[in-house]
């Protein structure tokens, strides 16, 4: 990918769950390298309502990961920060593989 390409996501309907709450929401999640890092991150939103600071899980059809909430949009969707492996395919993580 070069540093010009649209960062790599999923956008649709995902699994959350909050302190053993389930619900179905809308997202918008994506992943990119960042050199500062030295890895791939995520981050993205949902359409819920989540506490600042508190650990959800995020659940698509590609996988499953962990994230943190960061804080309330001006819409009312929560943005979230990935916590390892994004659940959803990243062409870098699969050639990094190789």
């Amino acid at each position: 990918m070069s540093e010009h390409e649209e960062p790599e996501g999923y956008e649709g309907e995902v699994t959350v769950v909050v302190d053993g709450m389930t619900s179905t929401v809308r997202a918008a999640l994506g992943a990119r390298f960042d050199p500062l890092v030295g890895s791939v991150v995520w981050s993205g939103r949902v359409a819920a309502q989540v506490p600042p600071r508190a650990r959800l899980e995020i659940t698509t059809p590609h996988g499953v990961s962990a994230a943190e909430a960061t804080e309330t949009d001006p819409w009312g969707n929560t943005r979230v920060h990935g916590i390892g492996r994004p659940p959803f395919p990243v062409e870098l993580l699969e050639d990094a593989g190789r």
